[in-house]
């Protein structure tokens, strides 16, 4: 419940003022004095904050930087009230870690009107408790629910509170705490990535009328607040529906510049919601039933690899596993037929709004989790949050050589796997050149593998071993020798001047993005790269930034992205052929100049290196073959058979 805490909040806020400027730090956005509101001018809003400050405080600040721009002249028809906590650093004065403090927005910026001791805000009564007391104190015609943090998809979840080893709130623990309110929010939204998931809008449907979230990782700038404001105080008549696009259109204007191809915000009608998970259930069953055929579920599997994958899909990035669904319904509807057009139409209905960049003009608006990366525990963790059995039968029988606990059936017997684990038993693999100079895979069962590709490797003295550079998808199946093709381009991709190594993480059919670790200020991040398919110059490549991925414990997604500016110093990392996993070894420092950082491909340098196929199968497992040696002489490549 609201408390009227007076002057004795007004004497505290003053001590602590005091005592943040003898501890230096940063002016304070706390006002002391209510301020009078402008008239009202119609129906009325409450907007409700949740902002768990996690490492978005603790290393960028951002926390506090949003607070002080939330300052902005409300009419009294609209109150905007917020609650922070969640990090064990606050870089604004009178912002405290060992307090939960609510503070109400004003034209000179925000009155503390509540605190009490720290809580867990990845608590789902921390959420509940909040949102009561905003609804409870300030009665409106319309809610508008914002979880304000790092996410991490419809498994991590949200709001990492850095007090309570990152604890976030699961999709269960946020049902739960909009199930306990009097009323539904008209929007629950997320400033926050990877929230905007069919599995998220499922399970909070029944709790508000629509979700407005980002499919992707969201711009470090996040929401445009006082475009919010303004909005709703010149037109509170306005639909949630409309409200949520102007929320979209501020994320999409208000992104850097740098950061703009990240954008990817939707608003979804959750009153529709069921209409599309009954439709992907379908589809679903479709997958299923497929997966019993080998030659069906090689066609999926195949279909899979041109997926666009959103947030990590690396092993230095982490993996997000989150896809598109019109993308994956679209790639299914095209090997085995489903029932797409209703699948499409749902999504048409439910998706009632996007602001998309150029690098995710394919997608849909709504992701659905997919092990593109296999981890036991975590497709375990999905059941909770599945919003169909037929899919979840799927993912079991695709990921039948891993531990999933309590799985529906021992697909073993089903005829799929029991005809693979046959054939797998005589395959043999071999790569060479042929006499036109192609580098062959030979495979003597090709029915069970659905991509190839060449990995290429670098001598190093230094290490006195081979380093990772690059895998190369660009190959082509001949039918007539039963193997896969490639055709050396003799080119590598270097950042200005240095060869990197490079990951494929994501693709569309109008871009591939790629992933080069390095180590950047000290930590392992990645330089996110993209290179257009629509390009005259196909080696020509735009740098995203620089990331620091995933939590791989967590989920956590963090929201980063850094630009590489004349000055900084990158060291960039490489695995070496043979070493142990997770392992690598650092290269010389590369310091960027005035001319800035360019990802190209040049002609390779003389000297050796070795090639190898790698081989997917149609589930999900790899082969790599033995190598072969290159030799770079005078601009000639020579691959040595033995």
């Amino acid at each position: 419940m609201f408390r009227d805490i007076g002057k004795r909040f007004t004497f505290i806020t003053v001590l602590l003022t005091v005592f943040a400027i003898l501890c230096g730090c940063s002016d304070s956005v706390i006002v002391q004095e209510e301020v009078k509101r402008r008239e009202s001018t119609g129906a009325s809003w409450t907007v409700m904050i949740y902002m768990c400050g996690s490492t978005l405080e603790e290393d960028y600040g951002r926390a506090g930087e949003v607070l002080s721009s939330l300052s902005y002249d409300l009419p009294q028809n609209v109150n905007v009230v917020v609650e922070t906590g969640g990090s064990r650093k606050w870089n604004t004065a009178d912002i405290y870690p060992e307090y939960l403090q609510d503070f109400e927005v004003q034209k000179n910026g925000i009155r503390l009107v509540n605190q009490k001791p720290s809580e867990n805000m990845g608590s789902s009564s921390t959420l509940s408790s909040f949102f009561e007391w905003g609804m409870d104190s300030y009665p409106a015609d319309n809610y508008i629910g914002v979880i304000w943090d790092h996410g991490g998809g419809p498994i991590g979840g949200v709001a990492y509170d850095a007090n309570n080893e990152f604890d976030s709130l699961s999709l269960s623990e946020i049902k739960d705490a909009m199930g306990s309110l009097r009323s539904k929010l008209d929007i629950i939204g997320f400033d926050a990535s990877l929230m905007s998931n069919l599995e998220t809008a499922s399970a909070l449907s029944l709790y508000a009328d629509y979700l407005v979230a980002s499919e992707d990782v969201m711009p470090m700038n996040g929401w445009d607040y006082r475009g919010l404001f303004e909005y709703i105080s010149n037109n509170p008549s306005a639909t949630a529906s409309e409200v949520g696009g102007i929320i979209c259109d501020g994320v999409k204007n208000g992104a850097s510049e740098h950061e703009k191809e990240l954008v990817s915000m939707a608003v979804t009608d959750l009153s529709n919601i069921t209409t599309l998970t009954l439709a992907f259930d379908g589809m679903a069953e479709v997958m299923a039933n497929a997966a019993d055929n080998i030659d069906s579920l090689r066609n999926i599997s195949f279909a899979m690899n041109e997926l666009e994958y959103l947030g990590g899909n690396s092993k230095w990035e982490g993996y997000s596993n989150l896809v598109d669904i019109g993308e994956l319904t679209n790639v299914v509807t095209e090997q085995i037929g489903s029932p797409a057009a209703n699948i499409a139409n749902a999504i048409n209905k439910v998706v009632v709004y996007k602001a998309m960049s150029d690098y995710h003009n394919m997608s849909g608006g709504l992701s659905v989790y997919y092990p593109g990366h296999r981890d036991s525990d975590e497709i375990s963790a999905y059941r909770a949050v599945s919003m169909s059995e037929n899919y979840m039968e799927f993912i079991e029988k695709t990921c039948i050589d891993t531990e999933i606990d309590g799985r529906i059936n021992n697909f073993e017997d089903a005829g799929a796997w029991a005809q693979y684990s046959e054939l797998v038993k005589s395959n043999y693999m071999s790569a060479e050149t042929d006499m036109s100079g192609m580098y062959v895979l030979n495979i003597n069962h090709p029915e069970i593998i659905t991509r190839a590709g060449v990995n290429f490797y670098m001598y190093s003295a230094d290490n006195q071993g081979y380093l990772y550079l690059f895998r190369d998808y660009d190959t082509k199946y001949d039918e007539a020798s039963g193997g896969y093709v490639y055709e050396l381009s003799g080119r590598l991709p270097r950042l200005n001047s240095t060869p990197v190594a490079m990951y494929l993480v994501s693709q569309n059919t109008c871009f591939d993005i790629y992933s080069i670790p390095v180590i950047y200020e000290g930590e392992i991040a990645n330089i996110r790269v993209s290179r257009s398919k629509q390009s005259d110059d196909y080696g020509e490549y735009t740098i995203l930034g620089i990331w620091k991925g995933v939590d791989p414990e967590s989920g956590m997604a963090d929201r980063k992205y850094e630009e590489l500016n004349n000055g900084d110093v990158i060291i960039p990392i490489y695995e070496m052929y043979g070493g142990e996993e997770g392992s690598y070894v650092e290269g010389s420092k590369i310091r960027i100049g005035f001319g800035g950082a360019k990802i190209t491909e040049k002609l390779i340098d003389d000297g050796d290196y070795i090639v190898s196929y790698t081989a997917e199968d149609l589930y999900g497992i790899t082969y790599e073959c033995d190598t072969n040696n290159l030799t770079s002489t005078n601009g000639k490549i020579r691959i040595m058979n033995y």
